[in-house]
């Protein structure tokens, strides 16, 4: 199998394409973090205009927008809406070649699967390490989020206090907040501006975002439009509510640690286990491969880990 010299050129193309990637992302990064202002929304519209900024986020982002209002095409699309990467159609179906060729690579190489099997298992793959990464950057973003919402908050509360009107403390959000809020407030900003009604674009903000502190913001300001009360202290108390969420959550995953970890290690076991006894007895393995069902077996045991990961991943997470 390792005599094989296509295999060897192929990773030696991979390995050299994931370092001029590596290199060029720093390199871009670097550039982009001197020059560029607070958010994106801001630099946008210094390029082309209030009125093409608002469009341009949500159509950067896969999400389309009609008279001001979001419409998002599907639940993939509001999902990797909610990651907030800013990709283009060719650049998804790049990513998603490389991914697959990766994940080919390995099954070739480490389960040497049949036919059909060495095409079906890498797609398998592929479609689980999309799921896991999408996951990972929309988590990454909501808790980045929330982390701001309260500042956030606490600058509407003090611009009403100062007398200004609710339109212009959401516009002072999206001026002073860095991203991911200030580019979605600006947003926020600009709906209001284009005419759509403050519970509706702050729902649209809710279906962009994807975290539960959007709702009660929502639901805070809705209900005081229809019962009227002072919304500088709703506000201040939903502020500080949300504060004592994130410690109370920062609580319970300090408790939970030792069960998350544990989580982790049972996945990685297996995987462990394996290759320490191919290592200790390369031949312990062999009859298994020579009858044929090898690939087989290797296949249902990662599906059967993976289904223990969502299941362990169930219990060592907590709802709050």
């Amino acid at each position: 199998m390792f005599n094989n010299p296509i295999i060897f050129y192929a990773l030696i193309f991979a390995a050299a394409l994931l370092v001029v990637d590596t290199v060029l992302r720093t390199i871009f990064s670097v550039r982009r973090k001197s020059t560029d202002v607070s958010n994106r929304l801001e630099a946008i519209k210094q390029k082309t205009g209030v009125d093409a900024a608002f469009g341009q986020l949500l159509k950067n982002r896969g999400l389309a927008a009609r008279d001001g209002e979001q419409s998002v095409g599907s639940r993939i699309n509001k999902f990797i809406g909610q990651t907030g990467l800013e990709m283009s159609t060719a650049a998804r179906i790049q990513y998603l070649v490389a991914i697959y060729v990766v994940s080919w690579l390995t099954s070739f190489i480490f389960l040497g699967l049949g036919t059909v099997m060495q095409y079906v298992v890498p797609m398998l793959m592929t479609i689980v390490i999309v799921i896991f990464l999408l996951s990972f950057a929309r988590q990454r973003r909501i808790k980045k989020f929330t982390a701001q919402l309260p500042d956030a908050i606490d600058i509407i509360v003090r611009s009403l206090g100062a007398g200004h009107p609710l339109d212009s403390a959401i516009s002072l959000v999206a001026r002073e907040m860095p991203d991911p809020i200030g580019s979605e407030f600006g947003i926020l900003s600009d709906q209001m501006t284009f005419g759509s009604e403050l519970e509706q674009a702050m729902l649209n903000m809710h279906d962009r975002v994807g975290a539960p502190e959007v709702n009660l913001l929502t639901v805070s300001v809705s209900v005081q439009r229809g019962t009227g009360g002072n919304l500088a202290e709703i506000l201040a108390n939903l502020g500080q509510m949300i504060r004592d969420r994130l410690m109370l959550r920062a609580k319970i995953r300090a408790i939970s640690s030792e069960g998350r970890m544990t989580g982790k290690i049972m996945v990685v076991f297996p995987f462990g286990l394996f290759y320490m006894i191919k290592f200790l007895v390369p031949d312990y393995y062999d009859l298994v491969w020579e009858t044929g069902y090898g690939g087989y077996i290797v296949a249902g045991c990662l599906v059967g880990i993976f289904l223990g990961a969502i299941v362990i991943n169930r219990l060592v997470n907590f709802d709050f």
